[in-house]
């Protein structure tokens, strides 16, 4: 498997080919919905695309299941509070103050999705990209 800086480079390419943006605004902590305008459509093509290039199956459920308990406020608020201590350069101030389960994909970044990658475990539930 490739090391970090591969996965983010090949990341960073495939999300800028299927949103059709420019490489460079593809940054590590954007949102790939509030600041590169993915649509639901979007990350079944991305979904589609890093399977092919890394030869792996993606449960269509992991793509939006997020690290926290989406039917649970507290859960919510709790996986919120560590998402920001681990990412600072993402744009807080784009998302209301109190994040809800509607709330969950706009956290989806390039960076969210490298650290899915790596930590794949092929034979197990994976973790989640949020």
């Amino acid at each position: 498997m490739p090391d970090a800086t591969e996965f983010e480079r090949r990341v960073i390419d495939i999300v800028a080919d299927a949103l059709d943006v420019d490489r460079s605004a593809v940054r590590p902590h954007a949102s790939l919905i509030d600041d590169l305008g993915a649509e639901s459509i979007d990350f079944l093509d991305i979904v589609f695309r890093l399977e092919t290039a890394f030869g792996i199956k993606i449960r269509e459920s992991d793509i939006w299941k997020g690290s926290v308990d989406p039917e649970s406020q507290e859960s919510i608020d709790d996986g919120v509070r560590r998402l920001k201590a681990g990412m600072p350069d993402f744009r807080w101030d784009a998302l209301p103050e109190r994040i809800t389960r509607d709330d969950l994909p706009r956290l989806i970044t390039v960076q969210t999705i490298v650290d899915y990658l790596e930590n794949r475990d092929e034979d197990a539930p994976g973790p989640s990209l949020v």
